[in-house]
């Protein structure tokens, strides 16, 4: 055989391989002596019609076609094993010359991911501390969630409680919304329905009916009413005025076990600077990686990114029948969507989603990061025990073969992660050398 190579980028390669003229003809030979068993020759038994009466009867392209397709898949596999080539997957044949017999393929390679000099990457970490005013608001939401209320027989003003009925009619008569008893906390702030409402209560007194006429939001539910003028027939039932206690000790004996205000902001504080602490933690890492991802070269054939969307859309297609118990191609039609408008659409998403997992691939490798056993025993034992009522069927799935390879990859992705994250803060610089420095 003859073969050559050519890179095409994007971890491609075109093989192109022609097979030996002496190797076609016994093919060529193969494939006629073949016809000649499962056709009847005129003059001749089965079996017995000569090489070239087949040839004279098909003609020579037709047994090179067959001769083709009996050597395509041989050729191809010796093609790789004597050049060496180590595929991503199979490869496509893009091209057949039957004289000299020629074919070419397209050969995905593995991809390839350079993280340059990335233990020397160093991002700042952000203070985290909860400042006066956002103590001050978690202790005035205190005070409002444990505010009394006291019934009133006056017109209804910002920040009371008013129970209300209520009709909501579009510009057509259609009635959209319809409830009693409905509880409306009167402040400017809230767009009960649609904005304007609260601020349209105020005035009223109990046992009045007054018609509204508001613009409905643009996140309204009803998609065809958004942007549209509704009316609503309010009836005020009851109205309530909103006693706050005071920000002392017997809020904070109140609201917990504490023993005074100053205790009370003090478990406060704490909280904020835990919730702050999480959420910088949370944006710091995605920083880390993002910046990683993007200082690195990457390369990748497109069949890695073809089968990345095809996870994509999976999951699209599993979130769509359970939430809209639908399939996802009624769920495309109804929306007036094609297959291939989604696919483009999530392309962005599936390509981070493979940059990701390639780098953090490279990283494990570079880091000579492991899992153990037990640490993917105790990985199944917590996720189990969230399920609670489900808790064995959770484990045993996780515990077969390809759970538990879910479950070290997983694990694996986790320490890759918090790898960078080490190296980004400086807290790897004492920490010994990598499996990359240990190989120069």
């Amino acid at each position: 055989m003859k073969i050559t190579t050519e890179p095409l980028g994007n971890r491609q390669l075109l093989l192109t391989i022609q097979v030996d003229e002496e190797r076609t003809q016994q093919a060529m030979r193969q494939v006629a002596r073949r016809i000649a068993k499962e056709v009847r020759i005129p003059g001749f038994r089965k079996g017995k019609a000569p090489y070239d009466r087949i040839v004279q009867r098909y003609g020579e392209d037709t047994l090179r076609k067959e001769a083709a397709d009996m050597l395509v898949q041989d050729v191809y596999r010796e093609a790789l094993e004597e050049e060496g080539i180590e595929s991503y997957a199979a490869g496509v044949l893009d091209e057949v010359i039957l004289n000299p017999l020629t074919f070419e393929f397209i050969v995905p390679l593995h991809p390839t991911v350079d993280l340059g000099d990335y233990r020397s990457f160093r991002l700042t970490y952000p203070r985290v501390e909860p400042r006066r005013e956002e103590i001050r608001l978690a202790l005035e939401r205190m005070r409002q969630e444990n505010a009394v209320l006291e019934p009133v027989e006056r017109p209804a003003a910002l920040h009371d409680v008013a129970v209300i009925d209520l009709v909501g009619r579009t510009d057509k008569g259609e009635v959209f919304f319809k409830d009693d008893n409905v509880h409306v906390l009167l402040d400017a702030r809230n767009s009960y329905l649609a904005p304007g409402f609260a601020e349209a209560i105020v005035g009223m007194e109990v046992g009045e009916e007054r018609t509204l006429v508001l613009t409905l939001p643009d996140d309204f539910p009803r998609e065809d009413l958004r942007g549209e003028e509704a009316e609503f027939t309010v009836t005020l039932v009851e109205l309530y005025e909103r006693i706050l206690p005071d920000l002392d000790d017997d809020l904070a004996r109140t609201v917990g076990n504490f023993d005074s205000l100053a205790e009370l902001r003090q478990h406060v504080e704490q909280q904020l600077r835990q919730a702050a602490r999480e959420r910088a933690d949370r944006e710091y890492t995605e920083q880390v990686l993002e910046a990683i991802i993007r200082r690195a070269r990457i390369e990748y054939p497109p069949v890695m990114l073809e089968q990345e969307l095809d996870e994509v859309v999976k999951e699209i297609e599993q979130a769509v029948k359970r939430e809209e118990r639908l399939s996802l191609d009624d769920y495309l039609r109804i929306r007036g969507r094609t297959m291939e408008e989604l696919r483009e659409e999530l392309k962005p998403q599936a390509e981070a989603r493979l940059k990701r997992a390639l780098v953090l691939s490279e990283v494990i490798r570079l880091e000579g990061l492991e899992v153990s056993e037990e640490e993917i025993g105790a990985h199944i034992e917590k996720i189990g025990a969230l399920w609670r009522g489900q808790a064995d069927e959770v484990r045993s799935s996780l515990n077969s073969d390809k759970g538990r390879q879910a479950v070290r990859s997983h694990l694996l992705a986790q320490k890759a992660v918090q790898r960078l994250v080490a190296i980004a803060k400086g807290d790897m610089e004492e920490a010994g050398s990598s499996k990359q420095e240990a190989e120069k």
